[in-house]
């Protein structure tokens, strides 16, 4: 408990040591848990857990009915504003603490669990199909546009083609959502469709958490705040509305956590192994990080358990089956992801650092990592909870202490400074997976912040709480069309303008089109099939770099004057076809780049998009 502190202190010391101040601020958010957690635990040590009276029936339904209050208000800003306003933020946030207050205030009968539970998965929606049914075309990190195409692709064609590159062994859920969508005879279009189909899939995340944190830890309230907080912990919220096959992914691989903690069920075996296929047939690499999760509760149970006290369906049968299963069905049906992989492992990675922003911007950067410090101080104070409590149960134990050692990776840290790990094995991608087995940890820590505090520290722990949900829902990876702090990104939405003036390009031209990363993302999606690459700034940042004359680049304005684009920065004199990632920068409107626009003719001119020859 005590070495806590002392990590933060040392990561204080060596970066200031090496005069990385830039790096010392973005450590706070990670810094701050480790010294405030050592602190907040000793005192919950002192203190035995008080039982407050329950409030009546009627206060109960007053909480349901300004739930219900509410939501009506949030549907409405989403309905009026073009944008989701602060105040739809701020109800949504509201909502979250009187479900919390449901949960900590009130005997949890089984009607009242059941309505928080219909509480959190409301939440769930709302925030869901806010933003994916509110905007033209939700685009998330880029990936949505591509996985749109291969619905696209089987709607037209009945089959899996070529288009479907290395997802051609991974085809269910694009053929899933084309049998819905033809289902409802185009009803909705592609893109809604996955969006839909995403969040009903995502509405079983919380009830899994509740079912596996009541398994755990036998209490009714800390399993509604496992339920709560499986949608409002960072970066689950993001994936919930991604729309794509790895998030289908992540609520399997929960469902895989449920079946190895409930071994009870008749047929448990039969649906591990029946998950376990379908993680390794939805997606292409999930599998990888879910035998990491399920190899960690393996090794440590190995080393710490009694063998009757251990989770029987997680041995070494079944992980050197799975390994088996998706090294061959890799071979026979993927085996361009074998030879990734090698290139992965072989290859350089990119030199510099990748993540830029964080040396560039890093006080609007540590305000979009916010989010985390809350999420790491209630993890730290949970896992220390149930460790030193004789109350949990071994098991729960287990998850406590796998719990720790994946904060180190799931949370942006040093090893994300390591561009192979970073770029070549893609370890930010645990961000996706392990959230769900941190929240159920969490929720321990604060249910027990709860119940063994005095009113005044329970005041400051609800606000905190209320603080998280907030930040989680409007930093700027999840809420990039309004977030508080705006950082080096862009936009996770295209406009109706905008693609019509992609597509009227793209059909009006032969020749190559140069635009910001997002455009190129788009018009690889699409049907033209034109020569397309990023656009290129020169190093000096006087002219751009063509592949002929004719090249035409394109210009989405109207992004422009809210946010930079993304380009490629060439210092090799001379255009390069499919630049490197390291050399992507931003660049904002007030650039010295953009004047030299005036040197080129102009051929397409809309509100939002422009074209120059």
């Amino acid at each position: 408990m005590y070495l806590l502190p002392i990590i933060g202190i040392a990561g204080i010391v060596l970066t200031t040591a090496l005069g990385q101040t830039n790096f010392l601020i973005l450590s706070l958010y990670l810094v701050i848990p480790l010294l405030l957690v050592s602190i907040l635990f000793r005192s919950l040590s002192t203190r035995e857990e008080s039982t407050s009276a329950s409030l009546d029936e009627g206060t109960f339904r007053l909480l349901l009915v300004a739930y219900l209050l509410c939501y009506s208000l949030s549907a409405i800003l989403l309905t009026v504003y073009d944008l989701r306003p602060l105040a739809y933020f701020l109800i949504i946030t509201t909502m979250t603490i009187t479900v919390l207050i449901q949960i900590m205030k009130f005997s949890p009968t089984r009607e009242r669990i059941a309505l928080v539970l219909l509480q959190i998965m409301g939440l769930v929606a709302n925030l869901n199909l806010g933003v994916t049914l509110k905007y033209f075309r939700f685009i998330g990190r880029t990936d949505v546009m591509i996985h749109n195409q291969y619905v696209n692709s089987v709607v037209q064609t009945g089959h899996v083609t070529e288009v479907f590159f290395d997802y051609q062994a991974f085809p269910l859920w694009h053929i899933l959502n084309a049998i819905i969508y033809m289902i409802g005879d185009g009803t909705f279009p592609t893109d809604k469709v996955m969006a839909i189909t995403g969040c009903i899939i995502f509405l079983c995340l919380p009830l899994l958490a509740y079912l596996v944190a009541i398994r755990l830890f036998k209490d009714q309230k800390t399993a509604m705040i496992a339920a709560l907080l499986a949608f409002f912990f960072p970066n689950i919220t993001y994936w919930s509305i991604s729309g794509i096959s790895s998030a289908v992914a992540v609520v399997l691989i929960a469902f895989i956590l449920y079946l190895a903690v409930d071994g009870r069920q008749k047929y448990c075996l039969l649906l591990i192994a029946l998950a376990t296929l379908a993680v390794i047939v939805y997606h292409s690499v999930s599998i990888i990080f879910a035998l990491f999760i399920l190899g960690s509760l393996y090794v440590v149970q190995k080393v710490l358990m009694k063998k009757d006290e251990r989770l029987r369906r997680i041995n070494f049968r079944y992980l050197a089956l799975t390994v088996g299963a998706t090294l061959a069905y890799w071979y026979f049906f993927g085996p361009i992801l074998l030879q990734e992989l090698y290139n992965n492992i072989v290859l350089q990675a990119p030199s510099g650092i990748v993540t830029k922003s964080v040396v560039l911007t890093p006080l609007s950067e540590i305000f979009n990592y916010l989010q985390y410090s809350p999420a790491v101080l209630f993890i730290l104070t949970g896992a220390l909870v149930i460790l030193l409590s004789s109350r949990f149960n071994v098991r729960a134990k287990l998850f406590a202490v796998v719990a720790f050692m994946f904060i180190w990776i799931t949370f942006p840290g040093p090893l994300y400074l390591f561009n192979k790990l970073l770029y070549n094995f893609s370890i930010d991608r645990f961000a996706e997976y392990t959230p769900f087995l941190l929240a159920i940890v969490s929720s321990a820590g604060i249910a027990a912040l709860l119940t063994r505090s005095n009113k005044y520290v329970k005041a400051c722990i609800i606000l905190l709480f209320a603080v998280w949900v907030m930040l989680s829902i409007t930093n700027d990876w999840v809420a990039s069309d309004n977030p508080l702090v705006k950082r080096p990104f862009y936009t996770y939405y295209l406009t109706q303008d905008e693609i019509a003036g992609f597509d009227r390009i793209a059909v009006g031209t032969t020749a190559m089109i140069q635009a910001d990363f997002i455009t190129t993302r788009y018009l690889d999606s699409t049907p033209y099939d034109p020569q397309f690459n990023i656009l290129e700034v020169a190093g000096d940042k006087t002219d751009f770099y063509k592949s002929s004359p004719d090249d035409i680049i394109l210009i989405r304005n109207a992004e422009l004057e809210k946010r930079p684009l993304k380009l490629s920065t060439n210092n090799i004199g001379e255009f390069k076809r499919y630049p490197r990632i390291d050399t992507y920068d931003y660049y904002y409107k007030d650039s010295e780049i953009w004047a030299n626009l005036g040197r080129y003719d102009q051929v397409y001119d809309s509100a939002r998009v422009s074209g120059y020859i």
